[in-house]
């Protein structure tokens, strides 16, 4: 089914034409002060349904360097979002540009998994950033779970050349006391650290990768990384095969490397 949901390369997209839609690559200074923004994950985060799985530890990137394609987020626990028009990262080891698609599915009470939004384009090397849902119109709902995916074609001549990489994502209501915090707050870095000591993963990153240089993570995002890394370990008490637990385990590896070369 998963070879289905993947569904590698439609027409692709003129990202030109794509009104609103923000491709970027983390744009902004670097703050003389930066703040330490800790995450601290939910205690009562969800673990991700299983299709949601990728072996990260199998397949490199299409140059085959040491670091595969990895998106910025938990792929042992369901990160979160208050944010029904959230932004999506992730990073891309290969020097040269391939195409690239990504997508954000929805899973029915049948099981079945429906595509909400799907964009084609171009990778560039370094941490890729997207808000693929313009502000005014119908994002994610609040209450639901997603999972997206990236997915490069190395060879266009060969589909079974892709790479990919997914997670799980779950939409919820934005906590009234966290809401008055981020009302008071002076800037970006004050905002990752509220957002990331309240266990919201895509917002803390989003906050961060404002303070970035372009392709980078800059000092905030590296060390919200290096936080998600220590937090991926699974618990004694999850249901995970010998090879799940490996993929984590180098997974755990490749967050602390992204941490230290984009940085």
């Amino acid at each position: 089914m998963m070879a289905e949901i993947v569904g590698l390369f439609n027409k692709p997209i003129n990202v030109r034409v794509v009104t609103g839609c923000v491709l970027s690559l983390a744009l902004v200074a670097t703050p003389a002060v930066v703040a330490r923004a800790e995450y601290k994950p939910p205690e009562d985060q969800k673990t991700p349904d299983k299709e949601t799985r990728t072996n990260s530890g199998t397949t490199r990137g299409c140059d085959g360097g040491d670091i595969p394609l990895t998106v910025l987020a938990s792929q042992n626990y369901v990160g979160r979002t208050t944010s029904t028009h959230p932004t999506f990262a992730w990073f891309v080891p290969d020097s040269k540009s391939l195409k690239l698609k990504f997508t954000i599915y929805s899973r029915g009470s049948d099981g079945n998994f429906t595509e909400v939004h799907s964009m084609s384009l171009q990778s560039s090397p370094g941490i890729m950033t997207l808000s693929p849902f313009p502000e005014g119109e119908p994002g994610l709902l609040v209450g639901k779970d997603y999972f997206w995916q990236v997915v490069i074609l190395c060879d266009p001549s060969y589909p079974s050349s892709a790479v990919v990489d997914r997670v799980q994502i779950e939409v919820v209501e934005m906590p009234p006391d966290l809401q008055d915090k981020l009302d008071n707050a002076v800037d970006s870095a004050e905002k990752a650290d509220l957002y990331a000591e309240a266990g919201f993963w895509y917002n803390a990153l989003d906050e961060a990768l404002k303070l970035a240089e372009e392709s980078k993570l800059g000092e905030v995002a590296s060390a919200l990384l290096e936080d998600l890394a220590k937090w991926e370990k699974p618990k004694p008490s999850q249901e995970l095969t010998e090879e799940e637990r490996e993929s984590i385990e180098k997974r755990m590896g490749y967050l602390i490397d992204i941490a230290n070369v984009a940085r």
